[in-house]
């Protein structure tokens, strides 16, 4: 009989950030920027833990609050010139689990539903990486040159145009075995590797992240909007009722 995998969400946070003050404590509607993607947490059922990762304790208090664990990391694993690939492995060290579902705090719009999707895509054929991803359908240029395009012929319609997929970073997904081979083996392990690793579109208000200032104004915006938003008719101008 095959084990039953156990899958655990994890929310790194910082208690200091760089461009937006202490960003992962501030208020949205009364309540912490955090507790969004906790509360949409505990809505799904598809977890066996849920842990919030911090190097301050005042994030213990909010974990409880939303029935998440809440594990506490060196300081040195808070700091500016800390990476993603050091404190997930630190936690995948130190807890017991089989699967990791990273979920950032900076993308408050997730939704429960959107989240058990992804995990239900991750255990689908024992996957050992998703990536969340966002489809970008026009043109796009790397380091100065064209990537999806050729300046010489003439510009195809946006939906006969090659995709380029940028990271959605708000959900990541590894299992402890592959990410700690990687870990052992290159030193790094974020973008899986060595190991096969899928693509998982995300086209909705999950992908806003919240880097800036401007950034953290649109999500306060669209949170406060959700709440009290009523279901609007469709309509279009020059059409009668």
């Amino acid at each position: 009989m095959t084990r039953k995998r156990k899958i655990i969400a994890m929310v790194p946070v910082r208690y200091g950030s760089t461009r937006v003050k202490k960003k992962n404590l501030r208020l949205i509607d009364g309540r912490p920027l955090v507790s969004y993607v906790l509360e949409a947490l505990s809505k799904t059922t598809i977890f066996d833990e849920v842990y919030l990762n911090s190097e301050h304790e005042i994030f213990e208090e909010i974990a409880h609050e939303y029935g998440a664990k809440f594990y506490k990391r060196e300081a040195h694993l808070a700091s500016n010139t800390a990476t993603n690939d050091e404190f997930a492995y630190d936690f995948m060290k130190n807890t017991d689990g089989d699967i990791l579902i990273q979920v950032l705090a900076t993308s408050p719009l997730v939704t429960p539903e959107e989240i058990e999707d992804f995990v239900s895509e991750m255990i689908k054929d024992e996957k050992d990486i998703l990536i969340s991803v966002e489809r970008n359908q026009i043109s796009n240029f790397y380091q100065g040159k064209p990537l999806n395009f050729n300046r010489l012929e003439k510009n195809p319609l946006s939906q006969n145009m090659e995709p380029v997929f940028t990271y959605a970073s708000v959900m990541m997904g590894w299992t402890y075995k592959s990410f700690i081979e990687n870990m052992e083996k290159f030193g790094c392990a974020y973008h899986g590797g060595d190991k096969e690793f899928h693509l998982y579109e995300v086209n909705s208000l999950a992908t806003i992240d919240i880097d800036r200032e401007e950034d953290f104004q649109l999500a306060e915006a669209l949170l406060v909007s959700r709440k009290h938003m009523k279901p609007v008719k469709i309509q279009y101008y020059g059409e009668s009722e």
